[in-house]
């Protein structure tokens, strides 16, 4: 490859020297010697007190530390493989090595000659934060979240002048650094083109993470002239089922003029002067050439789309159980559904899926209401077993004497009351698909051991019956209960625990989600599925996101249908579309614990008097707002007007 280089000159290097004696003596840095993102940098490592003569930090995390931190990116680990080696072919020249770390800057690969200088830096498990090492390019992409060059002695300690660097920022596909790519080499010259190359590479990587983890969504590809459809400098967006834009890449975020943080606000309708259900039909036939579209703004676009998989489309988003058959029902989520640009969670999901799509069982931990049962179906579409049954089964919610013939099935004449000819299990049912074990911690302790050995020989006995029947079957468990404590109180077999547990799921109770406006959103807009766009008033979204939502997707899911219902034909939930039970959960946390601060704050004021009223009449009305309303001669949206006013509270109060 023809290049041209950067000689670190002389000339070079007195600037380089003129500007640490004049930042280390206190004074302004001479202009255009340095980058504002080294200046930047230079700062921190100096208020961290950091000095130039600081030792670098050399030491690697332990195997097994290291084990785990590349199980924690294996995702990004395989995406990205094969465009390090790529991109190492384009520079092995240069005596460079090719470096990924993680959000973290800890090495998790590198690609490099027998050479000791650029070995020592890229060796797996090395750790390059800035507050460790000073100015690189690997710490300081992870401050600054954009591509970094470092040249020479504008590496803030001594022990790394020798280096010349170059490294970009890797986003996941909801806007996350999870990653930095980094190429490094001799400080003696530099190629001009290692930070396009380092850049390019990056968004290589980002643009496969989106193709390959968000297939059961429409993923559109697009670009103002229709030839770069397809190369490296496509926009590229995923939307889920209903138009609700999920991921984007860099260039479409840029096209979209949105930032990171919020493109997952949007969905296609208000981004295209366009469809979504008219511009998904016209790629409903495979061959179908580009689509024009028009921004908002009128600027226009070509677009190609990848539809949605059958699998997927029965996977839209909802709630709800599976039919007697065992088959999905269109009402059911996906993983990305689920996740809804969550990172950490889809990063969970992510695990999940790898390892039930490995036959490893899962274990989904997590409050009444959570989503379980939801979650479990997503893995099981997301699995090669999708084709196959999913067969649900509540341990709870069947008596002790019924629950082993309604997993195992039983023979002719088992028991008295036996329906002629036997029943067929759960078990049995689920052959070929997935087992879903609800509240599992509810299983009779007599009935764990057969289950145990099911799952250890893969066959089942019916009740009454000798013979054993081969089963092929998926098994994921969930619960509310902590079963280490059952164990302990012998109320649980370890052994059974072990078997089930191949992997643990945390699924996050409704009021920590830190996407909790945009599950909101998702969930009227599925909700509102042919009814056309509903949205929700402000006053309304502030009651939601402050509700403790003790019934987690459940009870949010039954809120926003019941206040569609009062909605008519109207399309906008306001307050007087709430009911009163579900006013009254947060309004009476807001009594008992802000009673005493609106008596402090407003005392001896004539707004203290209405807040007073306000307070004892709710108290003694009860909470009720209906009623403490029509008490006061006021509407249940002006009370709780003042209500927010006069006891404020907190989301998490």
């Amino acid at each position: 490859m023809n290049t041209t280089s950067l000689d670190l000159s002389a000339e070079y290097d007195a600037r380089i020297a003129l500007a640490r004696s004049h930042f280390f003596q206190g004074e302004n840095l001479p202009r255009g010697v340095l980058s504002d993102a080294i200046e930047r940098s230079w700062k921190r490592c100096l208020n961290l007190g950091l000095s130039p003569a600081t030792p670098a930090d050399l030491s690697l995390v332990t195997a097994r530390e290291l084990r785990e931190i590349r199980e924690r990116s294996r995702v990004l680990l395989e995406v990205a493989q094969p465009e390090l080696e790529n991109l190492y072919q384009q520079i092995a020249n240069t005596g460079s090595v090719v470096i990924l770390t993680d959000a973290e800057a800890t090495v998790l690969a590198s690609i490099s000659r027998d050479d000791p200088l650029t070995r020592r830096g890229g060796r797996p498990g090395m750790c390059w934060q800035e507050q460790r090492m000073g100015t690189n390019a690997i710490g300081t992409v992870i401050v600054e979240q954009q591509a970094v060059t470092v040249l020479g002695r504008e590496h803030y300690l001594d022990q790394n002048s020798p280096f010349s660097c170059s490294a970009s920022p890797v986003f996941d596909p909801f806007g996350k650094l999870i990653g930095v790519l980094d190429i490094s080499g001799g400080g003696s010259v530099h190629q001009n083109h290692i930070q396009d190359l380092a850049s390019m590479s990056a968004q290589v990587i980002e643009n496969r993470l989106i193709l390959t983890q968000l297939g059961m969504h429409t993923v559109v590809r697009f670009h103002s002239r229709p030839e770069f459809l397809g190369t490296l400098w496509e926009a590229i967006a995923a939307f889920s089922h209903n138009g609700t834009l999920v991921a984007a890449n860099r260039a479409a975020l840029t096209l979209f003029d949105i930032g990171r943080d919020h493109f997952h606000r949007h969905d296609f309708s208000s981004l295209f002067d366009y469809s979504f259900d008219r511009f998904q039909e016209h790629f409903s036939v495979a061959g179908r050439s580009p689509q024009l579209l028009y921004f908002r703004s009128g600027m226009r676009v070509y677009a190609s789309a990848s539809p949605v998989s059958t699998a997927a489309r029965r996977s839209a988003c909802g709630s709800g159980a599976a039919s007697g058959d065992g088959s999905i029902r269109r009402s059911d989520l996906c993983l990305a559904d689920i996740a809804l640009g969550d990172a950490p969670l889809h990063a969970l999901l992510e695990k999940a899926r790898l390892a039930f799509s490995a036959d490893i069982p899962v274990l989904l931990h997590g409050e009444t209401g959570s989503g379980k049962e939801a979650l479990a179906k997503a893995l099981h579409l997301a699995s090669p077993r999708s084709s196959g049954p999913f067969v649900a089964i509540n341990c709870a919610s069947i008596p002790e004497t019924l629950i082993e013939s309604e997993l195992f099935g039983y023979a002719d004449g088992a028991f008295t009351g036996a329906k002629r000819g036997g029943a067929v299990g759960k078990v049995q049912l689920s052959d070929k698909g997935t087992l879903f074990l609800d509240e599992i911690g509810d299983m009779p302790l007599a009935l764990q051991a057969r289950l145990l050995r099911v799952l250890q020989e893969r066959e089942v006995a019916p009740v009454g019956s000798t013979k054993l029947i081969p089963v092929d079957i998926g098994v994921i468990c969930a619960t509310h209960m902590d079963l280490k404590e059952l164990i302990a109180q012998n109320r649980f077999r370890e052994d059974l625990y072990y078997r089930l547990n191949g992997l643990k799921v945390l699924l996050p109770p409704l009021r920590q989600r830190e996407n909790l406006r945009e599950i909101i959103t998702h969930i009227v807009d599925t909700k509102s599925h042919g009814r056309g766009k509903l949205s929700i008033s402000e006053e309304a979204m502030d009651v939601f996101l402050k509700h403790p939502w003790p019934g987690n997707m459940r009870q949010l899911c039954n809120v926003v249908s019941t206040a569609m219902a009062l909605l008519g034909g109207g399309k906008q939930i306001e307050l007087q579309h709430l009911t009163d039970d579900f006013l009254n959960e947060m309004i009476g946390r807001r009594i008992a614990g802000g009673a005493e601060r609106a008596e402090t704050v407003h005392t001896g004021t004539l707004t203290s008097l209405e807040a007073q009223a306000v307070q004892k009449a709710l108290e003694r009305h009860g909470g009720n707002i209906s009623v403490t309303a029509a008490a006061l001669g006021i509407s249940r949206a002006t009370l709780y007007r003042k209500i927010k006013h006069y006891l404020p509270g907190t989301r998490n109060d």
